[in-house]
């Protein structure tokens, strides 16, 4: 600060050698007295001249370094040009422009960081809010906006229980705000369609400055909702596809080792029974074959390994193929069965067989639930770019409520009469599937009391 000091301090400087001046004149004779007064009176104005303009270039550069420093505060990073003499406020100048220069480059790095952060915040599927110690929203992605139906913008800033109506992760959140730590649980939403999601909570806590550091006081909290609706449905199947399996498997079962120990316990020598006792055995014993053929099927297709040839398949011959397979059984229930396909009618792109087991299903299923003189009715027409074939019957019907989930694994809308029928329950399943590998699809129109109506459509050929 040498330099500070002789432009603050210049002016004093040259009145002591004004004084000295002056002090010397005395000890002189008039004339040269006169002579000395003027010469320090020249010092005089020369001094406060030179002082005046140092003085003013040292207020200039400390003004300029001010404002600098007000531009660095406000993010205003550009670099000081610095002129002048070479001294200590040149030296800070640039120590400034070095800070200024550092601190640019920390805070662009930390908005990159901060942007990305947010990015994969907002991103993630899982529902991820940032709350304060007071229960405000500060931050929600998207999935935790969906998840409440609120707007991004909207819910931040605003209290918690305003966006969050959910009593048990209200709970959650207010625990990792008072410190707790490894909060998680499983929670269920909604009403009509209800949601299950696996919930975390963790306290944020700020680290205090100091020689060691450490952690501080709670700032907030940080939630993850992952929606785990899908695994619980999952995990439902596998759990009814297991009862349901076993139930089946049961039955025929039960009934082969009943009828065997009766044989065995001396029914084999009873003319009027045993021969009866052999076709029960010998029937259950074909419809666990059944069961076990479909449900093989079925693992092949859900396991990817459903191997299907495309080539060209006549519609007509697909039909007809069908109908008489399913004329002996409608015959011996007095069902009618009418064929109506146009004349011409392009062939399809799939698997021979595979369209023939889904729609030999569709019509053993029509003969089965069809009363005793009903009516079923097969049709097919052509589109643009696929072909439909549709077979409708006059039997009991389907249940609005049942039409969505026939296409399950085991559902049956009447179980009774299906198993006496020998029905496995997957038929449906199965050729669902089938046709979705056709890149076609399967449903059904139906009306209790008035019939059922199923059609499937898959593309044509080229």
């Amino acid at each position: 600060m040498r330099a500070r000091l002789f432009w603050k301090h210049g002016l004093t400087y040259v009145a002591v050698l004004v004084a000295v001046v002056i002090v010397y004149s005395l000890y002189q004779s008039p004339e040269h007295r006169l002579r000395v007064l003027g010469l320090a009176a020249i010092l005089f104005v020369a001094g406060v001249v030179l002082s005046f303009f140092f003085s003013s270039s040292f207020s200039s550069r400390v003004e300029r370094l001010k404002n600098f420093a007000k531009r660095i505060a406000e993010g205003d990073f550009r670099p000081l040009d610095l002129d002048g003499p070479q001294d200590e406020l040149t030296d800070l100048g640039d120590a400034m422009n070095h800070t200024a220069a550092r601190l640019d480059r920390e805070i662009r790095m930390l908005s990159g960081e901060r942007n990305r952060s947010s990015a994969i915040l907002r991103s993630m599927v899982e529902g991820v809010a940032v709350v304060d110690p007071q229960e405000r929203m500060v931050f929600c992605n998207r999935a935790f906006s969906e998840i409440f139906s609120v707007d991004p913008a909207s819910g931040e800033g605003h209290a918690l229980i305003e966006v969050v109506r959910n009593s048990e992760l209200l709970s959650l959140i207010r625990k990792a705000l008072r410190g707790e730590e490894g909060l998680q649980s499983e929670i269920a939403m909604g009403i009509a369609q209800i949601q299950y999601f696996s919930v975390s909570a963790t306290p944020v806590r700020a680290i205090e400055p100091g020689p060691n550091g450490g952690v501080g006081k709670i700032t907030g909290a940080v939630v993850v909702l992952h929606d785990v609706t899908e695994l619980r449905r999952l995990e439902r199947v596998r759990q009814d596809f297991v009862a349901n399996v076993s139930h089946e498997f049961k039955t025929p079962l039960t009934a082969i080792q009943g009828f065997t120990e009766t044989l065995l316990g001396g029914a084999l020598e009873d003319p009027k029974n045993n021969v009866r006792f052999l076709h029960i055995i010998r029937n259950h014993a074909m419809r666990l074959a059944r069961l076990t053929d479909d449900l093989l099927k079925l693992a092949r297709i859900e396991a990817g390994k459903m191997e299907v040839e495309f080539f060209s398949v006549g519609l007509m011959e697909l039909i007809e193929g069908c109908a008489e397979t399913a004329l002996m059984k409608a015959g011996k229930k007095q069902i009618t069965l009418d064929i109506e396909v146009p004349s011409g009618l392009p062939a399809v792109r799939g698997d021979a067989e595979l369209l023939r087991d889904v729609l030999q299903n569709l019509l053993d299923n029509a003969i089965q639930y069809t009363p005793a003189g009903g009516r079923i009715h097969v049709t097919a027409i052509a589109g643009p770019k696929d072909a439909t074939v549709t077979v409708s019957d006059t039997g009991i019907g389907i249940p609005l409520a049942d039409q969505e989930r026939i296409f399950e694994r085991f559902y049956r809308v009447d179980a009774a009469r299906s198993r006496e029928a020998g029905g496995t329950g997957l038929g449906l399943s199965i050729a669902k599937h089938i046709m979705e590998a056709h890149g076609g699809r399967l449903w059904v129109e139906s009306e209790v009391g008035k019939g059922s109506k199923f059609s499937f459509s898959m593309p044509l050929a080229a």
